[in-house]
């Protein structure tokens, strides 16, 4: 069915439970688990474009995001239990949309998450997800915010 299962993590509660049914379904299907992180600072501090990723690569910002980044994927990986011996870990830098598409390969399966921004934030921020659905050339398996989560942050 699928070689591998690429998990786009950023580091919240929500993408990790979408790690929870990524690390199932590899389990069902028997296929490893490829987690991404994207470090940049283009969502922190400028919008999410190519100049302000190309601008984030000449900051020391960036360097300490990419640390953290392997520091978490690392910990995560850790956290697999048995499915961790065949799961691999990678961090990529720029516009994360861009990067968890590149992360791709044929035969893959994209597990994201997404936070379910609208209006303002979403035209701000932009949508990491959608951009990932737009572009993935793999099939893309997205998680979203659903009503518990609503529910508990209301």
């Amino acid at each position: 069915m699928y070689q591998r299962i690429v998990v786009a993590l950023d580091g919240s509660e929500l993408a990790e439970r979408g790690l929870r049914h990524a690390a199932e379904l590899a389990r069902a299907i028997g296929a490893p688990l490829h987690l991404v992180r994207v470090a940049t600072i283009t969502r922190l501090n400028f919008a999410a474009n190519e100049a302000a990723a190309d601008y984030a690569l000449l900051t020391d910002e960036l360097g300490a995001q990419q640390e953290e980044a392997h520091a978490y994927l690392a910990k995560t990986r850790e956290g697999l239990g048995e499915a961790s011996a065949a799961a691999t870990t990678e961090v990529r830098t720029g516009v994360a949309g861009a990067q968890i598409v590149a992360a791709s390969r044929p035969g893959d399966l994209i597990v994201i998450a997404s936070h379910g921004r609208g209006g303002v934030a979403r035209w701000l921020l932009g949508s990491v997800a959608e951009e990932v659905t737009r572009h993935a050339r793999v099939p893309v398996l997205l998680f979203r915010a659903g009503d518990e989560e609503t529910k508990r942050d209301g």
